[in-house]
């Protein structure tokens, strides 16, 4: 078709209704990263997240941040669909809908909090039902701005940031069991955990950043603790797999040099960093991409590789801002990339100084994990953790030990004598504790889950003794030899701590 052809030049704005389309591929998890993201590019140094609880259901999510702030054009600014401002080098920020995906995706009602250095608190509220009428915007009082921003203070010890809200919340539990809402909220507490601290890990163990978390009853917020969100690095093992790794192939890709760092994680592997978030550390073998060390894409072979079992510690990272947008294509919701034909073809040429190519990589690697499975030493099945066990312990006992099938082990805080601290119920295969002591590992009312670490020392103290057919002379001295050392252990705590009153 020719100029000519052309008649007139019409515009096409977007229809309201796209809006029900927002953050459907969002998880909460990478979500709440996004809006981490834009704490980050706003220069903040700390972040909590709080997600809060009615009747044992997720009810309000609020993220705080103690960065610059905004004024009433910049908030105006945010809650608008598409508006890219300048976006420098080092920003996370890329697509201009990442607050609207993030929570919509999740929530029915947004509401933004800000105050900046010198200017007025700023209150903006986007109703979904709404957005997606008209792309209208509430503003909010100037008395309510005034409010948020002294409970952001009260968190945060600053004026100066931002709180994004989200309610009428659509994802979480919804069945009616009690006890399955609160294993909804504790899996997804840990989720989120472990995601922000993977795509932030590097920030966040340099002090770049400080992320908290928080998840309790709304009624009750103000009283409970954060908990730092740790960093969890994919690349932490002490020693390499393979000695000749990590190894840079250099791919050649668009007229520049591509830097790819190749990693052999140790066989037999199975610490956090390896295993991720719950999840298999086979499940993350492929590419890891940065940008502006912020994690991307955790793993993957985008078509490069198959991926399989004998893979599985084999990890590559690509860290080059440049090749993101023209190498490898990031979704909106900046979790998962796509790989061009071009990054496809360069991997095939692409070598170490030592001439080894990505081929011979994933064949070393491969290697590596064959050659640990023929040294696998098996480790005795073991009776399993039940009642009194957090979930994650028993997941993590369970990850280490093959099973026994039949009665499993429960562990239950009863009365006892003073200076006893458990006893050996065999035939009701029960561990019991005392409750006198309760308070020493499980400070304010504790809870069927609590004490994890004790928990698990006397799980690996004890367990043997219960797997027998019966307890022999020996297992009864055993026994004998833990009461009393574990009794006056206590005591001398007890002591060390200052008397309780009873």
């Amino acid at each position: 078709m020719t100029e000519p052809d052309v008649v007139e030049r019409i515009r096409l704005p977007p229809d309201a209704a796209l809006v029900k389309s927002l953050g459907t591929h969002h998880s909460l998890a990478s979500a709440l990263a996004d809006l981490v993201d834009n704490s980050i590019d706003a220069r903040a140094t700390r972040v909590r997240v709080r997600l809060l609880t009615d009747a044992e259901r997720l009810d309000c999510v609020e993220v705080h941040d103690d960065g610059r702030g905004l004024d009433s054009q910049e908030a105006t600014a945010a809650m608008t669909l598409g508006l890219r401002r300048d976006y420098t080098p080092t920003d996370l920020g890329h697509f201009g809908i990442g607050l609207k995906a993030a929570s919509f995706g999740h929530a029915d009602v947004l509401t933004l909090w800000s105050a900046r250095d010198g200017d007025a608190p700023q209150g903006r509220r986007i109703r979904r039902a709404d957005f997606s009428r008209d792309f209208s915007c509430e503003v909010l009082s100037a008395a309510a701005a005034s409010e948020a921003t002294a409970a952001r203070a009260a968190l945060l010890g600053r004026r100066e940031g931002t709180t994004v809200v989200w309610t009428e919340l659509r994802s979480g539990y919804r069945g009616d069991s009690v006890g399955d809402a609160r294993r909804w909220l504790e899996t997804t507490r840990h989720e989120v955990q472990a995601h922000l601290g993977l795509v932030f890990h590097r920030l966040i163990a340099d002090g770049r950043i400080v992320v908290d978390l928080l998840m309790a009853d709304r009624h009750d917020s103000e009283d409970a603790v954060a908990v730092p969100v740790a960093p969890v690095d994919p690349f932490g093992y002490a020693t390499s797999g393979h000695p000749d790794y990590p190894k840079i192939l250099t791919a050649h890709m668009k007229g520049r040099d591509v830097a790819l760092t190749c990693h052999i994680w140790p066989g037999r592997t199975d610490i956090t960093g390896f295993r991720i978030g719950g999840r298999a550390g086979k499940d993350f073998q492929g590419f890891f991409v940065y940008r502006n060390d912020r994690l991307l894409q955790a793993g993957g072979w985008a078509q490069t590789a198959n991926h399989g079992i004998n893979l599985q510690l084999a990890r590559v990272v690509l860290d080059d801002p440049e090749a993101v947008g023209s190498l490898v294509t990031m979704n909106p919701e900046k979790h998962g990339l796509r790989s061009e034909a071009d990054f496809h073809q360069a991997l095939s040429t692409c070598r170490a100084t030592d001439g080894t190519t990505f081929g011979g990589y994933l064949q070393d690697a491969e290697a590596v994990y064959v050659e640990s499975r023929r040294r696998t030493r098996t480790r005795r099945p073991a009776i399993a953790p039940d009642k009194g066990f957090a979930p994650q312990l028993r997941r993590a006992i369970q990850r280490e030990l093959p099973m026994l099938a039949g009665p499993a082990l429960q562990l239950k805080w009863s009365r006892l004598p003073v200076g006893d601290f458990l006893d050996v119920d065999y035939t009701e295969r029960t561990l019991r504790l005392n409750a006198r002591y309760r308070y020493l590992y499980a400070p304010g009312r504790g809870s069927l889950n609590d004490a994890p670490l004790v928990k698990a020392l006397l799980y690996l103290l004890t367990h043997q003794v219960f797997e027998g057919q019966h307890l022999g002379a020996r297992d009864k001295d055993e026994i004998a030899l833990w009461q009393a050392i574990l009794g006056a252990a206590v005591l001398t705590e007890e002591q060390m701590r200052g008397e309780q009153d009873w």
